[in-house]
């Protein structure tokens, strides 16, 4: 089992949870980035999404091996009671409670996420805590069905809202769907995984968009004539191609390291260079590979960007860190290398 159906319970939980932190008066609710005070409604958004997620997770261990108790981390604490602990802090087995025997972190994951992975001090300090326990990183995805297609509707706050609301006295809330949400595991990496397929950014690096090859109009290369349009300053012709070529990010504009840069290309394929820009005129089917953002299939016949993109208005990343893409680790799962997350949840509810 992967997957699990978030309950009315679970809701209740988690919200319990998140007022019982803004309420406790020790506890310092300003934003870390921002430094402004954050009010209940900011708090709760904290924490919602990734309790949730955890609830999720130790629910799908639970239907794996009923045997055993994963006892998630629900107490409020001090600041000097925090600890760089475990998200399951401890097993209840045979009516006993003792620590876990492999180390785990729960992530939430969510469809716009382009990579994956740690700051290099948080990773340092996992394995410190870890001790010589195997580390996993769990993430999962939670889903809600959405009403007129409208993913504002699925909002966690507003749909658990709308259940708990007194229809006699509040009709507020009931533009939101009914709740409704599904964690699904989506992947498991070790600790071993990170190190061996993640790319390290260091700090000042730039962090890039991994979506890449968006799919253009014709018209953006050629005119109705099927000439070329007078802003494409040049066209390369490419026939049996089977080598690397470095993207930019604009003419004349390359990432800090080929390894970001450097992709090999197989099939037969046209560049058109525009003053910034270039496409790529596709006229077979088209293989592109990174060691980095992964593999790419681009279809006879059809037209793509073919630049790299930073993401974000300050790309600039702030430490360092070990990350892989998102879509790499799919394809790293098809090709056998990273383990069926089925097969994985499996042996950690066994051996946890």
């Amino acid at each position: 089992m992967q997957s699990y159906e978030l309950t009315l319970e679970d809701f209740k939980r988690v919200f319990g949870f998140g007022t019982d932190y803004y309420i406790e008066p020790t506890k310092n609710t300003t934003g870390r980035t921002t430094g402004e005070p954050r009010g209940l409604g900011a708090i709760l958004d904290s924490f919602t999404l990734g309790k949730l997620t955890e609830i999720g997770v130790e629910k799908i261990l639970t239907e794996n091996n009923n045997t055993k108790k994963y006892i998630l981390d629900f107490d409020i604490k001090t600041n000097a009671q925090v600890k760089d602990e475990p998200d399951i802090l401890s097993i209840v087995e045979n009516n006993i409670k003792r620590d876990p025997n492999i180390f785990i972190e729960i992530k939430n994951t969510s469809e716009n996420d382009r990579w994956i992975g740690l700051t290099e001090e948080q990773f340092n300090t996992i394995k410190r805590s870890a001790g010589k326990c195997k580390i996993y990183m769990i993430y999962a995805s939670i889903f809600s069905e959405t009403i007129e297609d409208n993913p504002k509707t699925t909002d966690l706050t507003g749909m658990f809202l709308k259940e708990i609301e007194d229809k006699n006295k509040s009709r507020i809330f009931q533009k939101f769907s009914n709740l409704n949400a599904k964690c699904k595991i989506e992947f498991i990496l070790s600790s071993d995984d990170l190190e061996k397929y993640s790319y390290y950014f260091e700090r000042g690096m730039n962090m890039y968009e991994t979506r890449l090859f968006e799919e253009k109009n014709r018209n953006s290369v050629y005119n109705n004539e099927n000439s070329l349009r007078k802003d494409v300053s040049s066209i390369e012709k490419f026939r049996g191609f089977n080598d690397f070529i470095n993207l930019e990010i604009k003419k004349g504009h390359y990432t800090e390291n080929e390894d970001i840069s450097k992709f090999k290309i197989k099939g037969d394929f046209n560049l058109a260079h525009k003053k910034s820009k270039t496409t790529i005129e596709c006229l077979t089917n088209i293989t592109i590979e990174n060691d980095i953002f992964g593999r790419f299939y681009l279809q006879e016949g059809k037209l793509y960007g073919f630049n790299l993109a930073t993401v974000g208005r300050d790309p600039k990343l702030k430490r360092n860190n070990l990350f892989i893409a998102k879509n790499k680790i799919y394809q790293l799962m098809d090709d056998g290398k990273i383990a069926d997350p089925g097969n994985t949840i499996k042996d950690i509810a066994d051996n946890i």
